[in-house]
């Protein structure tokens, strides 16, 4: 039976997860064969896609129920790469220079799909790399 590669984290939806789950899917990007700007990419996409997540998916007293995760895996000959919560969205008040997190996963994403049915999940596609 041949597996796929997958990891699959779940962490509390607070500022100080994303930094180690960023690492931890740079190191999971590397050990299948991924370098330089593929990486660069991704971890790039993913970190945004999960600071939003922790900046708008739940009020400031959630509390322990509140939870981001990233589940990558090679699927369908891509490298798929979700980010999810199950909070809704909460504005908040813009700060300059803030505020360009899609614009940062849709500059480095080939394939992008946000869902919000349930929560949000960002769903990333990214190209595997040349033999």
């Amino acid at each position: 039976m041949n597996v796929a590669p997958r990891l699959r984290l779940r962490c509390p939806a607070q500022s100080r997860s994303v930094a180690p789950i960023r690492h931890a899917l740079r190191a999971f990007l590397e050990a299948i064969g991924f370098d330089g700007k593929c990486v660069d990419d991704v971890t790039t996409a993913a970190g945004e896609a999960l600071a939003n997540a922790v900046e708008h998916a739940y009020p400031s007293d959630a509390g322990p129920a509140s939870y981001v995760e990233l589940h990558a895996r090679i699927a369908r000959g891509k490298l798929a790469v979700d980010v999810s919560d199950r909070g809704s969205f909460i504005q908040r008040e813009r700060l300059p220079g803030r505020g360009f997190g899609l614009r940062i996963i849709r500059a480095v994403t080939p394939q992008i799909r946000i869902d919000t049915a349930n929560g949000t999940n960002v769903r990333m596609r990214f190209h595997l790399p040349k033999s």
